[in-house]
């Protein structure tokens, strides 16, 4: 429970650095299983790979599709210090759709969450990204948006990676989701 309320409060700071920082992007791919690119580079150090099982002890994850236009039947998030992100309201994946979470950090030190999927959680999102091109993709831990950044084209690999600030976010929040104190 300690670091679940540790995610509360750091949450709602680093939300608003994440979306500020995503407005130029924020967005990771990964050219294979066990290596994680960066817009810079390859990925400095990666953490352990955590198991995402049912846990009543973890946060939720989701993952949903997001707009800086507004569009109907959207959820409007608004962002500080100004700003606004329409957030489509149902999730494009969540936890039953991951086999894995893992904290990163790239070369400067910058935090990342890898979200490692499931074959049907890896065809939803490029179902959903190839339908929507150009828009985003929300990272929701709780019920903190740590992470919205844009992607260019239908994704194509099995692990999404997210700039999350600190490496000690990226961190925290894979604990949180694989419910490990």
């Amino acid at each position: 429970m300690k670091i679940v309320n540790r995610l509360r409060f750091w949450g709602i700071g680093l939300a608003l650095v994440s979306l500020a920082g995503c407005q130029s992007g924020g967005f990771l791919g990964s050219t294979s299983p066990g290596m994680v690119t960066a817009p810079g580079g390859r990925v400095a150090h990666a953490g352990p790979r955590r198991a995402v099982d049912a846990n009543r002890a973890a946060e939720n994850i989701r993952v949903f599709l997001a707009d800086t236009r507004p569009r109907a039947g959207w959820t409007p998030v608004h962002m500080k210090p100004s700003g606004v992100l329409y957030v489509r309201t149902d999730a494009v994946i969540d936890r039953r759709d991951l086999i894995g979470i893992q904290s990163a950090t790239d070369h400067a030190g910058g935090g990342i969450l890898v979200l490692i999927l499931s074959d049907s959680g890896f065809r939803k999102v490029h179902e959903a990204t190839a339908a929507n091109p150009g828009l985003r993709l929300a990272l929701v831990v709780g019920q903190t948006m740590l992470s919205a950044p844009a992607y260019a084209a239908p994704i194509r690999e099995q692990q999404l990676a997210f700039s999350v600030g600190s490496a000690r976010n990226a961190e925290i929040a894979a604990r949180a989701v694989a419910g490990v104190r």
